[in-house]
């Protein structure tokens, strides 16, 4: 009973875990990043404005010195790792000096968003307190859930650099991958509560292995052209003109989607009868698919805002069933029942 509380209890994390990207992805396609000044407070609140009367007419003035002294204490930690070059680009870089004025639309977006991270938080720790007490039926419980537990707090804390920094690029792409490791952690912790047999087909496993590394480099280079976007957009609104103002580095993440959608071709291929199986690697393969669809559709009209948060969700979703299927390859004999 209590094994199967644990297993739902990081299911619910999951789930909420998907929703703050979605949330997060939401938040980008209106803009409303800078939403709340501050964290992990909105405006110094927990319960965030609705109007702009609830806040201080020098309000702006005051999250702005506020900001800097965060990017004060940012670079310096910057510095003692040794990465000056980044720290002398974020204190040189005009735009992180720009307050955005209070638009309780975008507010309550950005609030929502970290509502829903609270939750998972919540519900990570939760997890977390429960492996304790499965210690002696088996420690990996305990180890997984610290891990989720830990790299949501790091997810956390560094929310708070990407706000300081005035959402600098960079910040949120490093913020969507770290994203995806927690996934992985969180998908692991629920494949040990769950029965695995071994897939028996011969050489799937090192090239699943592969094609997740791959799928991994390919949000990297989504991650690189949505920067170059951002760039493009701070000096031109015109969204017809941006992917043709795009590097190499989006003819790249072009062509890389169709090696994607051919190795998932394989894997339908390879599983066809494998009971169980054939569905699910049919199912990811339509993600795959959907997901390069939603980016014909940005390519070729204009990035239309909807597609954007669209295709990096979809991202997500074939991430995180890649990892469940790798998982399930090598079976779970130590899986233990109560």
């Amino acid at each position: 009973m209590l094994l199967r509380s644990y297993k739902w209890i990081n299911v619910i994390s999951l789930v909420l875990i998907y929703l703050v990207i979605l949330a997060g992805s939401f938040v980008r396609m209106t803009g409303s990043g800078m939403g709340c000044p501050d964290w992990p407070k909105c405006f110094n609140q927990w319960i965030p404005p609705t109007h702009i009367d609830q806040l201080p007419s020098d309000y702006r003035e005051v999250f702005l010195e506020k900001r800097k002294a965060k990017i004060m204490k940012y670079t310096s930690f910057l510095d003692k790792l040794g990465m000056h070059d980044v720290s002398v680009a974020l204190t040189s870089d005009p735009d992180l000096l720009k307050e955005e004025p209070f638009v309780a639309r975008k507010t309550w977006i950005e609030y929502v968003n970290r509502l829903f991270g609270f939750l998972a938080g919540n519900f990570l720790l939760l997890g977390f307190i429960l492996s304790l007490f499965l210690w002696k039926k088996r420690k990996s419980y305990a180890l997984w859930s610290f891990l989720a537990v830990f790299f949501t707090g790091i997810q956390g804390w560094f929310g708070s650099i990407v706000v300081s920094s005035n959402l600098t690029p960079w910040t949120i792409s490093f913020h969507m991958l770290f994203a995806l490791l927690i996934v992985a952690v969180i998908i692991y912790a629920i494949t040990l509560t769950t029965d695995r047999k071994k897939i028996a087909v011969k050489s799937l496993g090192m090239v699943l292995g592969m094609l997740i590394v791959l799928s991994l480099v390919q949000v990297y280079f989504g991650t690189q052209v949505r920067q170059e976007i951002d760039v493009i957009s701070k000096v031109s609104e015109t969204r017809s003109t941006w992917i043709g103002q795009l590097s190499t580095i989006f003819e790249i993440h072009r062509s890389f989607a169709i090696v994607i959608i051919l190795m998932h071709g394989w894997l339908v291929y390879k599983l066809k009868s494998v009971s169980g199986w054939k569905v699910f690697a049919f199912a990811l393969f339509c993600v795959i698919v959907a997901e390069a669809l939603s980016g014909i559709v940005m390519a070729y009209f204009a990035v239309p805002k909807l597609a954007q948060p669209i295709h990096l969700f979809l991202a997500t979703i074939a991430f995180g069933m890649q990892c469940w299927l790798f998982l399930h390859l090598r079976g779970n004999p130590r899986q233990i029942h109560s």
